[in-house]
């Protein structure tokens, strides 16, 4: 299925599609333990799809607070929870896609292909549990921190908002003070793990470090005491700027 950030609401608001997903985790599971002949307890809940409902309808509804029900039998946590209006209607974007890559996680444990960025999770969660090296241990060569597809696009944002970008190795930054995880995902989104979650470098660094941005100044005699006047762009983002 052919699921763009344009379509993505669109496509699901009848509520057919994640029906499906869910009856595909349910199976999943279900061979999963069979194969591995596993005592853990997994919900077999069966899921009532209306495959025919239209967008908008009642059907639409119905599916979706059915998927719901379905999600917390499986404990998906309330705060990865949206209203079922909020998918038939368009109005929780966000809160759908976080509940979607819960699943996701849930499912990658029964083999099902997860989300990308539920494997720069793995890849990160991975990276976090291996030993860090001494600061006498022998030295990633140069050659191997190469200006990679992902390191160029780091340095563009920070370079345009001129902030340092200090590269521990390939994925691991820091910026602004802080260590920060981050991946490319799709070869073209530069996301930044934060927390629980994702996060794009450029709204992670206007939310998180707002002080590397803006500055407060008291205005000129005679100039006009607004708002606008009063907080000035530190670091006027350079677009045209070539790492």
């Amino acid at each position: 299925m052919d699921l763009t950030a344009d379509n993505f609401m669109r496509k699901l608001d009848n509520g057919v599609i994640i029906c499906r997903l869910a009856e595909r985790i349910q199976a999943a599971a279900s061979k999963w333990r069979d194969e591995h002949k596993s005592s853990e307890f997994f919900p077999n809940k069966k899921i009532k799809c209306w495959q025919k409902a239209e967008s908008g309808s009642f059907f639409a509804r119905d599916n979706a607070a059915n998927f719901l029900n379905w999600c917390r039998a499986w404990n998906v946590p309330e705060s990865c929870i949206f209203e079922s209006e909020g998918l038939v209607l368009h109005k929780q974007p966000r809160e759908v896609v976080l509940c979607l890559l819960e699943l996701g996680r849930i499912a990658a444990r029964f083999g099902v292909e997860p989300p990308g960025l539920v494997k720069l999770e793995k890849e990160i969660d991975a990276e976090e549990a291996c030993p860090v090296p001494s600061p006498t241990a022998a030295s990633t060569p140069r050659r191997e921190l190469s200006k990679t597809d992902l390191h160029q696009q780091v340095l563009k944002i920070a370079n345009s908002y001129r902030i340092e970008a200090k590269r521990i190795n390939e994925g691991k930054y820091v910026i602004g003070g802080r260590v920060l995880f981050i991946r490319l995902l799709n070869s073209k989104h530069v996301m930044v793990r934060v927390g629980g979650g994702w996060d794009t470098l450029e709204h992670y660094l206007l939310k998180h470090i707002p002080d590397k941005m803006f500055e407060i100044r008291r205005p000129s005699l005679g100039e006009k005491e607004s708002v606008d006047a009063l907080i000035v762009l530190k670091s006027r983002p350079n677009w045209n700027h070539s790492a």
